[in-house]
């Protein structure tokens, strides 16, 4: 038995996240006054009293989704003194898994997402193109539709949550292709620009060429250690082994697709039965139950379920043991 952290991406974000941490925590007020020290801002004030729409905008969004993370994921493992045998991070929330696991420092992770996210929203400001969820279509189906417009206007598949929900990317007029195409055979296309959280850009595809020299030279100047604790990168499906394998791995990150499923698929394989939503909202746990609703997620913003957690914490596993059933 084996435990696997899950580490949500953009769009998990909310006005009054992690209040009660913040609220009575001094570790949590702690983590949020180092990552206000490194963007130049409070951090604390936008995430507690802020406006919804500037915690929207990438550049604001990545820092905040990760400071919760981190936070969720420091009380969660101080409390039970437990560390998860695998983690999995969703796009950004790879960047979360690295900190999480002390393979990059935490104020140089949230200067790289603040950066991050403002080259992002390049994308936005710029209009390179547009995003959308297919939903209710096999994989195999989507990628036949997706080659059939190839040759009139770029399209891909940018990120595989389930088995019946896809994440595409592309030019205008081939998303609009692919939203007939879809319907015609019984799925739903529905654009980012209809759901408010999301970014209507064109992440995790070749449409984000225009801002790789740029995340190459930040990523080219931090430091990286080894994992503590195996992560199950969604670049490729695969454990990142050592430092040397993740700045590829992150300037690569908004190039390709989020193997979302593919890495689940890899940590089940290895014996992972424990899952935990560390993040914000319940964005990945919603996910899983896309994926296999026989699996279940114990989400760490939720202080119900994270006292159920810690509880089982107390019988079944090892302390400082990396997640160990004993």
């Amino acid at each position: 038995m084996s435990i696997c952290a899950l580490f949500p991406g953009q769009g998990s974000q909310y006005i009054e996240m992690c209040s009660d941490l913040l609220n009575t925590e001094p570790e949590s007020r702690r983590i949020f006054a180092e990552a206000s020290e490194a963007l130049g801002f409070d951090l604390r004030a936008l995430v507690l009293a802020g406006s919804l729409e500037q915690l929207t905008q990438s550049e604001y969004a990545q820092p905040a989704v990760l400071a919760a993370s981190y936070t969720l994921f420091e009380s969660f493992t101080r409390r039970s003194g437990i560390l998860p045998d695998y983690a999995i991070g969703h796009s950004l929330g790879e960047i979360a898994a690295l900190v999480a696991a002390g393979a990059l420092k935490f104020a140089d992770g949230i200067r790289f997402t603040a950066a991050r996210g403002a080259l992002m929203h390049r994308a936005v400001r710029e209009q390179r193109g547009r995003a959308g969820i297919v939903v209710d279509m096999e994989q195999e189906a989507l990628e036949h539709i997706v080659a059939s417009i190839r040759d009139l206007h770029y399209v891909s598949i940018s990120g595989y949550n389930s088995p019946n929900q896809f994440v595409v990317a592309g030019e205008a007029q081939g998303l609009r292709l692919l939203d007939d195409k879809v319907d015609q055979a019984g799925g739903e296309f529905i654009p980012f620009r209809m759901m408010p959280m999301k970014a209507d850009a064109p992440y995790h595809s070749e449409l984000m060429q225009f801002i790789q020299p740029e995340i190459e030279e930040i990523v080219s100047g931090l430091s990286f250690a080894a994992p503590e604790f195996a992560i199950c990168s969604t670049v490729h499906g695969e454990l990142i082994h050592q430092a040397e394998d993740i700045p590829k791995l992150l300037t690569a990150q908004l190039l390709q697709p989020i193997r979302w499923i593919q890495a689940l698929a890899q940590v089940q394989l290895r014996g992972a039965t424990v899952w935990i939503d560390v993040g914000p909202g319940q964005s990945v746990k919603n996910m899983l139950g896309e994926y296999d609703n026989s699996m279940h997620v114990y989400s760490l913003d939720d202080p119900q379920e994270q006292s159920g957690l810690l509880e089982r914490c107390k019988t079944e596993f090892q302390p400082f043991g990396g997640g160990g059933a004993r």
